[in-house]
């Protein structure tokens, strides 16, 4: 098997539970007392993934850039111990990013990023990278995070994928993850998305609100098909990648060249959307890089993604479901 290098953001998370604390006030009224607080955790969409990789036993590596205070000693130390590598992570001079995720009564999630002062959006080099990691075929994992509009760390992270793909045996999967709430979508950001689809060997997202603007299709389906035949470049026109569309609890499409097929989601209780779509990326790159059929790679995503959000804890994933 490859080893799994994932490149990309780790942040704080604080976990505001505004709806649970709604539901302690009116309990309140009926004599019933509970108390309610704020968690800190790690986060991040890549760092999410990486995580659950890590419980997955992948041995993951993480590239990110993380910076040596209190802070991103504590969220090391957190990776660390759920067996994600850090020692490729190279130390940076500003600190980590917040996020604040505040759950509703559903479960589900509204997200707030705040940069403190002193700190920044994480940001790559060409330094970034260590050669070491030319001597060894990968499975490489990104999403849209990394493409934070800042152009010379853009251009960094397209390069070293591009390498890679050049100098070894490796493959490429990339998360659309846009928030184009938070990074917008303007003529630099779009112009490497393109470039990182054309280097893409699996590409996955969720919902239109991701594939609409970069596919510019009518629906999900015809999204999915038309990244997996090469929808932008005529150069590249019949390139045949995979691509995996998430929608929520509605099936996952997966679009293979012309052929397009979907896979149901079983309902589960939710307790938590956060880290949803990282968890079904972790555990489908797990599945894919032991060689599974797709297929079977998007059920043993779904079912690992509908045991985190259906549990207590952060990114929970238990001996039994694995």
């Amino acid at each position: 098997m490859r080893r799994i290098v994932c490149i990309g953001d780790l942040c704080a998370d604080l976990i505001i539970p505004y709806g649970e604390a709604k539901k302690n006030i009116s309990a309140i009224k009926e004599g019933n007392i509970k108390s309610q607080s704020v968690t800190l955790r790690s986060g991040g969409t890549v760092g999410n993934t990486s995580m659950v990789l890590g419980k997955l036993g992948a041995d993951p590596v993480f590239i990110t850039d993380l910076c040596e205070d209190s802070l991103g000693k504590f969220l090391r130390a957190e990776m660390e111990a759920c067996g994600v590598d850090m020692s490729y992570a190279p130390l940076g001079e500003y600190g980590a990013m917040v996020c604040i995720a505040v759950l509703d009564e559903t479960g589900d999630r509204t997200m707030f990023s705040w940069v403190p002062p002193g700190s920044r959006y994480p940001t790559f080099t060409e330094e970034s990278f260590s050669e070491r990691l030319f001597s060894m075929d990968t499975l490489l994992f990104t999403g849209g995070m990394a493409l934070n509009n800042d152009p010379a760390s853009m251009e960094a992270v397209y390069q070293f994928i591009k390498k890679m793909k050049k100098m070894t045996d490796s493959l490429f999967v990339f998360d659309l993850n846009t928030r184009i709430e938070s990074y917008g979508l303007d003529e630099k950001r779009r112009y490497y998305y393109d470039r990182f689809i054309e280097l893409s060997d699996v590409v996955m997202g969720s919902g239109m609100e991701e594939f609409g603007p970069i596919a510019g299709g009518e629906d999900l389906r015809d999204c999915a098909e038309k990244l997996a035949l090469g929808w932008k470049d005529e150069k590249k026109a019949g390139t045949r990648r995979t691509v995996i569309a998430r929608n929520g609890s509605g099936e996952v499409i997966i679009a293979e060249g012309g052929e397009i097929s979907s896979v149901p989601v079983t309902p589960v209780r939710v307790v938590s959307t956060v880290g949803a779509g990282d968890s079904f990326d972790a555990a489908f790159m797990h599945a894919f890089n032991k060689g599974l059929p797709v297929r079977d790679c998007v059920e043993f995503a779904n079912r690992i993604a509908g045991h985190v959000i259906s549990h207590e804890g952060h990114l929970d994933i238990g001996e039994d479901i694995i």
